[in-house]
């Protein structure tokens, strides 16, 4: 069966990382399926793709501009040419797409554009691209916090500067089961978020505050009676497949806007992040940047689970996630001493940069929202440098039921806000559309 994945924010750093891994652990897995296939007696490699099977991997990347995506698809294309045999590339097949995710016209454009296009589904939508919004460090509180804990400090770091009230460009002119990919921060803490500030129009930390409202709304998107309408309501794509497929969406003039695709299934939500990864999501000088990135492998070197450093090396578990069967979904979220709950599904590494896909805790949630105890059996072991855990906070305690049922009611919230707001845009972007349709 053919792979479909979409990629936001694939022009550079994690986005590019995550869709040059996608696809060598793609290729990975066909040849390792294509040797047991032929008894482990010819090489995957030596028969082209044609021959062994049409199964192949279509990754839709998308970038800002043309440019930026003739860029990224250059890349990848060499990328594959440098590791992979010639007869390996009819497996995969590269599509860019050009959005701007601050502009609502834009994205709705896009989904209306795939919509009518021949692409009979996506297995994995991969939401990774977004800002820092950044102006700064507070160098005194950066210099004590490092010689301090180094671990803490390049991990969950609080001295950079935000900026306060920065919003997109006004949205309007003048006049199934797939799966749902979020991209998350092991910096996310529940301090972050303030329900009353939801767009961060007031605060310094706003990267923060959005990847922890990330986490309260993927961690309570599955079985949550709290939230399960408004998450049916938002997942459910059946209004705009029936306008796509009665010629009511952008291109209707295509012969294609007309396909009929399965009713599939509702898609899976998950969330990952990359662990730290140094990317040009803050601009920092060169002579601070090769700093940041020593001090990040010497934390690594002092047991720094998250410090990937590399953005290939941190797209391990979003690309596992993308990628994994709901087989090896199920028996990945048994591990780790957990329950088997809904999980935020981290990069980790070890000192030699072997990276592993392993569970990051929440605040509030937890490993697995179960509510019960899980610091004895925490996969990273006890920290000997700065007390606690390796992979958590010094500070971090285990969530309670209580915190689980205070996180749920404000996952639900979350929703709640943003079910509210897309339905508004959507109201509007459609008065748009008829006003222009008039003209």
């Amino acid at each position: 069966m053919d792979t479909y994945i979409l990629v936001t924010g694939a022009n550079s750093g994690l986005g590019l990382g995550i869709c040059t891994r996608l696809i060598d652990e793609f290729l990975q897995q066909k040849r390792s399926s294509l040797a047991a296939a032929n008894g482990g007696t010819k090489k995957a490699d030596d028969a082209g793709g044609e021959e062994q099977g049409g199964d192949s991997l279509t990754i839709i990347f998308t970038t800002r501009s043309r440019r930026k995506g003739e860029d990224t698809l250059a890349r990848l294309q060499a990328h594959l040419r440098r590791t992979h045999p010639r007869n390996a590339h009819t497996w995969i097949r590269l599509q860019a797409e050009n959005v701007e995710l601050t502009s609502l016209l834009s994205v709705r454009a896009l989904a209306q554009k795939l919509l009518a296009s021949d692409l009979p589904h996506l297995d994995a939508v991969i939401c990774n691209a977004g800002i820092g919004g950044w102006t700064g460090l507070n160098w005194p509180l950066a210099i004590w916090t490092i010689m301090l804990d180094i671990r803490r400090a390049t991990t969950w770091p609080e001295f950079k500067l935000g900026a306060v009230g920065l919003v997109t460009k006004p949205q309007l002119p003048d006049v199934q089961p797939s799966k749902v990919v979020w991209v998350s921060s092991v910096e996310a803490a529940a301090r972050h978020y303030n329900a009353a500030d939801h767009q961060a129009l007031r605060t310094d930390a706003a990267y923060e505050h959005t990847k922890r409202l990330t986490d309260l709304l993927a961690l309570t998107a599955q079985g949550q009676p709290a939230t399960a309408k408004l998450v049916a309501q938002f997942l459910d794509p059946t209004p705009l497949v029936a306008a796509a497929q009665n010629g009511e969406a952008g291109s209707s003039s295509s012969s294609n806007a007309n396909r009929q695709r399965p009713r599939l299934t509702r898609p899976r939500v998950l969330v990952t992040h990359p662990g730290i990864a140094t990317t040009s999501i803050i601009s920092l000088y060169w002579i601070v940047a090769q700093a940041y990135v020593l001090g990040i492998y010497l934390t690594r070197w002092v047991g720094g689970v998250w410090s990937t450093v590399s953005p290939y090396l941190g797209a391990a578990a979003v690309t596992w996630a993308a990628l994994a069967s709901e087989d090896e979904l199920r028996a990945k979220e048994a591990e780790d001493g957990s329950a088997g709950g809904e999980g935020k599904w981290g990069t980790a590494i070890d000192r030699f940069g072997t990276t592993a896909v392993r569970r990051t805790e929440a605040e509030g949630w937890g490993i697995d929202g179960s509510g019960k105890p899980y610091s004895e059996t925490w996969w990273g072991g006890v920290s000997w440098l700065g007390g606690g855990y390796n992979g958590r906070r010094s500070d971090a305690v285990d969530a309670s039921k209580e915190d689980v049922e205070n996180f749920v009611a404000d996952g639900a919230e979350a929703w709640r806000v943003m079910e509210q707001l897309r339905l508004e845009w959507e109201a509007r972007l459609e008065a748009l559309d008829r006003g222009q349709d008039a003209v």
